[in-house]
């Protein structure tokens, strides 16, 4: 017997809570997938920031912010089944100063450390679950790299994650106390979900969309450069493109002449363009839809998203404009029902594993427009970027960002 071994050392616990069922799914997902998929699961970005930027309070500002949010104090049970959320975990900020290498060398340094953190490999068990590092380039142009584990926190999420530390910085810099909103636990939202599983809008939830394949469950076949292997990899790589800005208002306005949202048109072409290259007229894309809104938890950080798997199923013969006013309403009905747990929807289908495929949804369109709505940082100006990885967990993910403006 190990008379050293004391279950109550390390970090004081501030509450135990049940994974949510979207927690569970990435758990069981990173842990049947191993490595691969675990990379897969990171959410990487970088603020490039111009100006006078005061590393000491960026540091301090980003303890402060994790000291505020649940989550990014969080880690997970070793069989995915609990979330320990500690009352005070440290965050090392990684500072390097590459000031005084040549440029070509800079980027070197910052394409490798970018490379290597969207990658890394974050300990679901030991936490912690999030990481910063501060690349200084001159004295008035630093990189700020935010990587954290999508089982505690989303997209939403990090439109909150900076509004917050850039209200933090703003103040510390300023010799001021942070005038910030009441911080939501996201024990709170995960007691709600748990809630909502034994209720009857969740039955009525989960018979919407089991009615919609309870027949038949299409499978979306994607034309390959080479045979699809037997065992699904979690390999993948990221092509950006730049839409022509002439074109946005143009696609808005087509949406608007049927009353569908930008959302809604986006997705609507993106289907189309899959009907085209698949010769499929049955096709499934889920998308993501924050779940801190409908809980009215908009102040929330946390993994509270779920993967709305809509069906749609095209016609040659039809219009463009009568399509989209099909897929308006589709896709409003499915709106009224966001709140899907998709494991339980797979289960209830008993669809077939195939482990060479994704179940279901092998396909996802996301949009993320406005992470920086509301995101100050004092003295300095910023650029946001999201970090390309060479994981990915699904085998189309298409994702529309930018701001109303561009």
């Amino acid at each position: 017997i190990d008379t050293k071994f004391d279950p109550f050392s390390g970090p004081e616990l501030e509450c135990v809570t049940y994974t949510t069922k979207s927690q569970s799914e990435i758990w069981t997902a990173c842990y049947f997938g191993g490595d691969d998929a675990a990379r897969a699961y990171n959410e990487s970005i970088t603020m490039d920031f111009n100006g006078p930027l005061n590393a000491i309070e960026m540091d301090r500002a980003i303890q402060t912010l994790v000291d505020r949010h649940e989550s990014l104090r969080a880690t997970f049970s070793t069989d995915g089944v609990y979330m320990s959320i500690f009352k005070q975990l440290s965050i090392n900020l990684t500072n390097k100063d590459l000031s005084h290498l040549e440029e070509i060398a800079k980027k070197q340094v910052v394409d490798q450390y970018i490379n290597e953190d969207a990658h890394f490999l974050f300990d679901l068990v030991n936490g912690p679950l999030i990481k910063f590092g501060l690349l200084k380039l001159s004295d008035n142009y630093h990189k700020l790299v935010i990587t954290a584990h999508h089982i505690i926190c989303d997209g939403w999420s990090i439109g909150i994650m900076l509004q917050d530390l850039g209200a933090i910085y703003s103040a510390y810099v300023q010799n001021k106390t942070p005038d910030l909103t009441e911080p939501i636990k996201f024990s709170n939202f995960a007691n709600e979900e748990l809630l909502f599983s034994k209720s009857d809008e969740n039955k009525e939830t989960e018979k919407f969309w089991y009615d919609i394949y309870k027949s038949s469950v299409p499978v979306v076949n994607i034309p390959t450069d080479f045979p699809r292997p037997s065992v699904r990899t979690y390999k993948s790589k990221r092509l950006d493109f730049t839409l022509d800005p002439n074109l946005i208002p143009n696609l808005k306005q087509t949406g608007l002449s049927v009353g569908a949202s930008f959302v809604t048109t986006l997705l609507t072409c993106f289907e189309l363009f899959l009907y085209q290259i698949t010769g499929q007229d049955d096709l499934v894309v889920g998308l993501p839809y924050a779940g801190q809104p409908i809980n009215g938890m908009n102040h929330l950080i946390g993994h509270c998203v779920n993967l709305l798997p809509l069906r749609s199923k095209p016609q040659q013969n039809m219009s463009f404009s009568d399509y989209l006013k099909q897929r308006k309403s589709e896709i409003f009905d499915a709106y009224d029902y966001p709140k899907l747990s998709f494991g339980s929807l797979l289960q209830q289908l008993n669809v077939a594993r195939d482990p060479s495929r994704i179940p279901l949804v092998p396909i996802v369109f996301n949009m993320d427009m406005g992470l920086t709505d509301g995101v100050c940082f004092s003295n300095l100006t910023y650029t946001l970027t999201s970090n390309p990885k060479a994981y990915d967990a699904f085998e189309i993910a298409l994702n529309a960002s930018g701001t109303e403006k561009s």
